[in-house]
C-alpha cells in the first residue's frame, strides 16, 4: 500500500486539494505506521534468546562400542581399527549397509563403495583412488589405542605395545611436531591464557607389513638395476640397493629403534635414497640434526595419513567450538559429519575430500586418546565435549 500511495502522488500531474488528499493519506498511513510502531516496540522489548541448555551428565563411566578389556590382546585392537576404519564397511554402525552384508563383503571395498547411494560415480572413483594409491595402508595412531583401552589407562597401552614391538609384531614411528596443538587454560585464575605449539605424533603399524614394504622397495631397485644403461648409473643404483638391504637388516635386528645415527654406518648416498623413498625423515630438531645427523625411521607416505587425522581433529574442534558449552550429542556429531540438509537427507560429505569415507568413530577415538575431547553419558545418549587442549 505504501509504494502505491507514494508513486501515485509523485507521478500525478493533477493538482489536488490538500483537503481531499489528506484523509486518504491518513487512512493509508495510519494502520501501517501503527503496525510498524508495534513491531519496533516489540523487538526492542523482546529479551535476547536464551542459550541452549547444557547437557545433563549422568556419569563418565562410558563404554564405547569399540572398547576392549585388559584381557584382549593389543593386536586384536590394531586389527579391529584397520578392519573398521571405513564408514561403509565398519561393523560399529549400519548407516550405509547392513551389518551382515558388510561382513559378507568386507574384503571387497570397491563393491561396498560403488553400492553407496547419494554419491556420483566420479566421487566414488576418487574415493577408491585415494585409498588405493595415496593413503598408506595399515597405520593407526597410539591415541586410538588409548581410547580402546581407556579404562585401563595409557600405561597399560604403552606397556602392551612395547611387548609386541620387542616380539617383532608391531612397529612404532614417532613423527616430530606433526600435530598442531592449542592449549586453553580452564583455570579461572588464568582465564584466556592460550599456548600454541606442536606435539609429536606416534603411529603404529604391523611389523610384517612394514618389512614387506621395504622388501618391495628392494625388488623395485633390483628391476631398475637391470635396466641401467651406463656404468655410472649402474654403480649409483647398486649403492642404493646396498643401502636398502642394509636398512632391511637394521629394522629387523632393531625392532625398537626409532632413529638412525652415525654409529649405524649408513653412507650419505644411502641415507639420501632412504629419504627419497620415505623410509627415513630428518628430525625436526635442527640442532640435533647438525650435531648427530639423526634420522627418524618413517613409514612411506605417512604424511597423507597424518593429514587425514589432523583434518578430523580440526573438523571436530571447529564444530564443538561453535556449539553451546562446546559439547554435542554423538548422534548430532554423526549427522554433522555426513552434513544432513533441512529435509533430513545426508549429503555424505564425509566421503569427499579430505576424509574419503573415514569413519567418525576413529576421529573421536583419536581426539579422545589425545586429550582433545572427553566423553560422558547423558539420559539421551553419549555426549562429547572439548577440553582445554584443542
Amino acid at each position: 500500500m505504501s509504494n502505491l500511495q507514494y508513486s501515485a502522488a509523485k507521478s500525478s500531474r493533477i493538482t489536488k486539494r490538500s483537503l481531499n488528499v489528506s484523509p486518504i493519506k491518513k487512512l493509508l498511513k495510519s494502520p501501517l505506521g501503527h503496525v510498524n510502531r508495534l513491531i519496533k516496540s516489540k523487538s526492542e522489548k523482546q529479551p535476547p534468546p536464551k542459550p541452549k541448555e547444557q547437557l545433563v551428565v549422568t556419569d563418565y563411566n562410558v563404554q564405547l562400542d569399540y572398547q576392549l578389556s585388559k584381557n584382549d590382546d593389543v593386536m586384536d585392537a590394531v586389527n579391529f581399527i584397520l578392519e573398521n576404519h571405513w564408514a561403509e564397511s565398519t561393523v560399529l554402525h549400519s548407516r550405509y549397509h547392513s551389518i551382515p552384508y558388510k561382513r559378507e563383503m568386507k574384503h571387497d571395498m570397491e563393491a561396498l563403495v560403488f553400492l553407496l547411494k547419494g554419491l556420483s560415480l566420479t566421487v566414488k572413483a576418487e574415493v577408491i583412488k585415494y585409498r588405493l594409491t595415496q593413503l598408506p595402508t595399515g597405520l593407526i595412531t597410539t591415541s586410538q589405542l588409548y581410547s580402546i583401552y581407556e579404562h585401563q589407562g595409557h600405561t597399560f597401552v604403552d606397556r602392551s605395545v612395547e611387548i609386541k614391538i620387542r616380539q617383532g609384531k608391531l612397529r612404532k614411528f614417532v613423527i616430530s611436531n606433526a600435530s598442531p596443538v592449542i592449549l586453553r587454560s580452564v583455570n579461572k585464575y588464568q582465564h584466556g591464557k592460550v599456548t600454541y605449539g606442536f606435539e609429536n605424533m606416534e603411529i603404529i603399524a604391523k611389523a610384517d607389513v612394514y618389512i614387506q614394504l621395504v622388501k618391495n622397495e628392494i625388488k623395485n631397485m633390483e628391476q631398475e638395476l637391470k635396466s641401467c644403461g651406463s656404468q655410472a648409473e649402474t654403480a649409483r643404483k647398486q649403492v642404493q640397493l646396498d643401502g636398502l638391504n642394509k636398512y632391511l637388516q637394521f629394522v629387523i635386528n632393531n625392532p625398537t629403534a626409532l632413529y638412525i645415527n652415525n654409529d649405524d654406518k649408513f653412507s650419505k648416498d644411502e641415507l639420501s635414497n632412504l629419504l627419497s623413498v620415505g623410509l627415513v625423515t630428518l628430525t625436526s630438531n635442527h640442532l640435533n640434526e647438525i650435531e648427530s645427523h639423526q634420522y627418524s625411521i618413517s613409514y612411506p607416505a605417512c604424511g597423507t595419513f597424518l593429514k587425514l587425522i589432523n583434518a578430523g581433529r580440526v573438523w571436530l574442534v571447529k564444530l564443538l567450538s561453535k556449539a553451546s558449552y562446546k559439547e554435542s550429542l554423538e548422534e548430532q556429531l554423526f549427522n554433522k559429519w555426513e552434513s544432513f540438509n533441512l529435509n533430513g537427507d545426508s549429503k555424505m560429505n564425509n566421503f569427499r575430500k579430505p576424509f574419503y569415507g573415514y569413519d567418525l568413530n576413529w576421529v573421536l577415538a583419536d581426539a579422545l586418546g589425545a586429550g582433545v575431547i572427553e566423553v560422558f553419558n547423558t539420559p539421551v545418549g553419549r555426549g562429547w565435549r572439548l577440553t582445554g587442549k584443542v
